[in-house]
C-alpha cells in the first residue's frame, strides 16, 4: 500500500510540474503559482489521510478508546 501512495504523490508532482512549465512558457506565471499551491494542497491532504490511518491502527493495536 505504501508504494501506491508514493506513486500517487509522484504522479501529482509530475503532473503539477508539467502544468507549471507549460503555463510559465505561455507567460502565465500567476496561474502556474496557483497550480503549484493546488498540487501542494492535494499532497498534504493525502498525507493527512495517511496520518489518520496510522493513528487508527495505533489505537487498534493498543486498544485505546
Amino acid at each position: 500500500m505504501q508504494i501506491q501512495v508514493l506513486l500517487k504523490i509522484a504522479g501529482v508532482g509530475l503532473l503539477v510540474t508539467v502544468i507549471c512549465q507549460a503555463l510559465t512558457k505561455a507567460g502565465r506565471e500567476d496561474i502556474a503559482t496557483v497550480a503549484t499551491v493546488a498540487g501542494i494542497l492535494i499532497v498534504v491532504m493525502m498525507v493527512v489521510n495517511l496520518a489518520g490511518d496510522v493513528l487508527a491502527q495505533v489505537q487498534a493495536v493498543f486498544q485505546l478508546p
